[in-house]
């Protein structure tokens, strides 16, 4: 299994009689181990983070389109876009939110950062350590507190199941409290949860809200008007779910609900953290063994309290459940968009009662699909921790938009549309057609259903001359190709932006995934003309050079969208690049492109177009093979008319490769020539870095200079797939250590696990740029090619994927299909 240590499962108080854990505290520090976990019938794996290793971002919780909280390791609320705050997301809150007391003691389960001198002249205690496992989406925090007799662990998690998007929809958080007498004498007190709600402009979204521009760092994006203060409903409920639901007087559908599961006592009041720490906070939790305080009349925040006792010996687990309902977030102008959640459950109390009836078996279904991964024998231990975390970036850039106004009556009401936001903190944009190329692979996987949407978005917004879609809205590429910046998170106002020569393969290859997926033939009929005409479009953009134009950027080595850059620029995937005619990179993603159309053009029984297929990809393979074949790799481009040409060797020249293999189609470049190149970037570009491959290497295996992203630079999902064409070529050990060094930079040396990026520098491993980026996502290709599999047979029954959904409960989505 590869792991660096096997922890037990005691840890902590040592020698109190109940010394249970949710996990094992003794695993070594920012190493991969093993230990037994609650829950688990085997042993589970990851990566234990302490207070001296606080995180930038704690995991978030939330599922698919519900918005997220981020529970931080020193167990405060971090950012939260869960009313809809999403482009700038809000937050950071840096508030706790729990405490308890134990007889006079009172205990805050927080390590605030800055704040324990508000809390200290009240006599508040907080733990002497945190130890904290986030494996998405549960997060399990155990907690050191000397002198405490009652131990305390929290698991708190959210409905996230593959092959169930349904259930995966909805807007709840439940926190689990497992508290434990350690001593021989009962133990009595109090436990307090408080939740700061949302914010004014956050309570009063309704259908054609927007928010005025101002000038960020990298581009456009948003900040709310503020508005006039409106009054907070609140109310009481007793039943299977007991506690507080608070409404924003303005619009009623706003909101949340805050509570325990079942019947209980208790007591509600005002938020008991402010939104930033203070005096008057540290007061206020003193004195939760007694009173909660009194909210204002337009105060959003809320707490709730409940008492408990503890015999001897004995353990009990309080369940709280948060719950939210924030039904439109805002898009470009008038634009607003309403969440998909809002078709399945009618209020924020609604979705509480339906976690607190369901949570048992909801929360063994999670277990049950993380089992399946933690017990995966291929798997090194490494990669079964990273692929149960990545799924994060679900909860973060998710959004599953009801089939309403503004998006058009295309979209299917059972389905929606549902997009990724890329970007999101720096130039956000829904759905650029390259990144969702890099982040779908899990999405196609385990939830074809969410895939079919976006891709029927993708086909009705394409444009009449054949382009594909570059974003559904957004920032990204708008000064590039002389558009008008759109709000972050708008999904009905595309652009053909830029990369022009790539975004046309991505649709391509999206829409063969999601045949080798489900082999529904209805949906290939349904998308093969628009598939047709883009090919067409995309192998005519520069046609004055005939065979060598096939593997060409486009004419005049410019974007025909993007007339505001000079030659060379913005061309591809590689923007910082500059490309001139031929380039192996493109050439090869569009040979890949060619190799999907004849396939799905000899499915529907098109034999001319068949024919023009494979006459495009046989003079275009002349072309790579006769013009750029350096001897021992590729050129990175080569324009013959003018005599431009680079010599310099491109670590992911072979990205076409990677492409026709993952589909199951014979490879795009020389057999031969494709074990030389790999030979050639091993000695030049992955050895320049302990941390991946670089971008570039000169041919004598020294840096490149004068580069966009710098000398030293590489993309975390490009690394990811040159690792695959390793595997896939018969060199899985050194794909696998590959991608083993960047997993390992981003999870243990810039801690990264739950904020990644998508440029790195290979000389530091440092994180050069982007948060929170979809296109690592990638790594869910990975375990395919470990195996040689292609897409189909990786998700065949009895499969990994396969046996993921039977886990979480769920029949693959038509699987006699596969």
């Amino acid at each position: 299994m590869n792991t660096t240590a096997i922890a037990g499962m005691h840890g902590g108080n040592s020698g109190h009689r109940n010394n249970r854990r949710l996990f094992s505290t003794d695993a070594p520090v920012l190493e991969w181990s093993q230990f037994p976990a609650d829950g688990f019938s085997e042993p589970a794996c990851g990566v234990i983070y302490r207070r001296k290793q606080r995180i930038e971002n704690g995991m978030p919780l939330g599922g698919i389109d519900t918005g997220r909280l981020d529970l931080n390791t020193d167990a405060t609320f971090g950012y939260c876009t869960i009313f809809n705050s999403i482009c700038p997301e809000g937050g950071p809150l840096e508030l706790p939110f729990l405490g308890m007391t134990v007889g006079e003691q009172v205990w805050l389960l927080s390590d605030p950062r800055e704040a324990y001198g508000g809390y200290m002249w009240f006599g508040i205690q907080t733990p002497r350590e945190i130890h904290y496992w986030g494996h998405y989406p549960v997060a399990d925090l155990e907690y050191e507190m000397p002198g405490s007799p009652v131990n305390v662990g929290l698991r708190a998690w959210a409905p996230f199941l593959p092959g169930d998007s349904g259930a995966t929809n909805t807007p709840g958080i439940v926190f689990e409290v497992h508290l434990r007498n350690a001593t021989d004498t009962a133990q009595e007190g109090r436990l307090a949860f408080s939740f700061p709600g949302p914010t004014q402009a956050e309570a009063q979204i309704e259908a054609h809200s927007s928010r005025e521009k101002a000038r960020m760092p990298y581009g456009h994006t948003w900040i709310a008007l503020a508005p006039e203060p409106v009054k907070a409903e609140r109310q009481t409920v007793h039943g299977e779910f007991t506690g507080l639901v608070v409404t924003s007087e303005k619009v009623p559908e706003i909101g949340y609900a805050l509570g325990v599961v079942g019947e209980a006592e208790i007591e509600i009041g005002g938020g008991l953290a402010i939104r930033s720490p203070s005096m008057s906070s540290g007061k206020a939790w003193a004195k939760i063994g007694s009173e909660l305080p009194e909210p204002g009349e337009t105060d959003f925040s809320g707490s709730i309290s409940v008492g408990y006792q503890l015999p001897p010996g004995e353990e009990k687990v309080v369940r709280f459940v948060l719950a939210w309902y924030a039904p439109m977030w805002i898009g470009e102008g008038p634009h607003t968009f309403t969440h998909m959640y809002t078709t399945r459950y009618k209020s924020a109390l609604d979705a509480a009662q339906f976690l607190s009836r369901e949570h048992d078996s909801l929360l063994r279904r999670v277990l049950a699909w993380q089992e399946v991964i933690y017990t995966e024998a291929n798997l090194p231990n490494w990669l079964q921790d990273s692929l149960i975390n990545i799924l994060h970036l679900f909860a973060i850039n998710g959004l599953w938009a009801a089939a309403r106004p503004p998006i058009g009556p295309w979209c299917h009401p059972e389905e929606g549309l549902f997009g990724l936001i890329d970007g999101i903190t720096e130039n956000p944009a829904v759905e650029p057609i390259p990144d969702t190329f890099y982040a779908n692979a899990p999405l196609v996987f385990f939830f074809p259903d969410l895939a079919l949407s976006t891709l029927r978005g993708y086909k009705a917004y394409q444009f009449a001359n054949g382009a594909a879609p570059w974003i559904f809205g957004g920032v990204v590429g708008a000064a590039i190709g002389g558009y008008e910046p759109t709000m972050g998170a708008e999904f009905a106002m595309p652009t053909p932006g830029y990369q022009t020569t790539t975004n046309g393969p991505c649709y391509v290859d999206l829409v063969d995934r999601y045949l080798l997926r489900t082999g529904d033939k209805g949906i290939l009929a349904e998308f093969y003309p628009s598939i047709k005409k883009n090919t067409i479009y995309t192998m005519n953009l520069r046609p004055e050079d005939g065979a060598d134009g096939i593997i060409s950027v486009p004419s005049g080595n410019l974007d025909p969208y993007g007339p505001n850059q000079p030659p060379g620029h913005h061309l591809e995937w590689f923007e910082a690049v500059l490309w001139f005619g031929m380039t192996s990179h493109v050439g090869g993603i569009h040979l890949a492109n060619l190799r999907m159309a004849l396939r799905l053009a000899e499915q529907v029984g098109d034999d001319e177009f068949a024919r023009q297929c494979k006459d495009w990809l046989e003079q275009g393979s002349q072309s790579m093979e006769d013009k750029m074949w350096a001897g021992s790799y590729y050129l990175s481009y080569n324009e013959p008319k003018t005599g431009r040409k680079s010599d310099d060797v491109f670590g992911y020249q072979l990205d076409g490769q990677w492409m026709a293999r993952f589909h199951g189609l014979p490879g795009v470049f020389r057999s031969d020539r494709v074990k030389e190149t790999l030979e050639t970037i091993k000695n030049t570009c992955a050895a320049l870095t302990p941390y991946g491959a670089l971008n570039f290497s000169r041919p004598d295996g020294s840096l490149s200079q004068g580069l966009g992203y710098g000398p030293t630079a590489y993309f975390t999902p490009e690394l990811f797939m040159l690792a695959m064409t390793y595997m896939y070529e018969g060199d899985k050990d050194f794909g696998l250590e590959l991608a083993r060094r960047c997993i390992h930079n981003l999870t243990i040396n810039t801690l990264s696990t739950w904020n990644l990026p998508n440029l790195v520098r290979g000389d530091n491993g440092d994180r050069l740029f982007g948060a929170h980026y979809v296109q690592n996502l990638m790594l869910w290709a990975l375990p395919a090619a470990m195996e040689g599999k292609d897409i189909s047979a990786f998700c065949a029954l009895n499969g990994l994927v396969d046996r993921i959904i039977q886990a979480a409960g769920k029949r693959q989505f038509d699987v006699e299909n596969v």
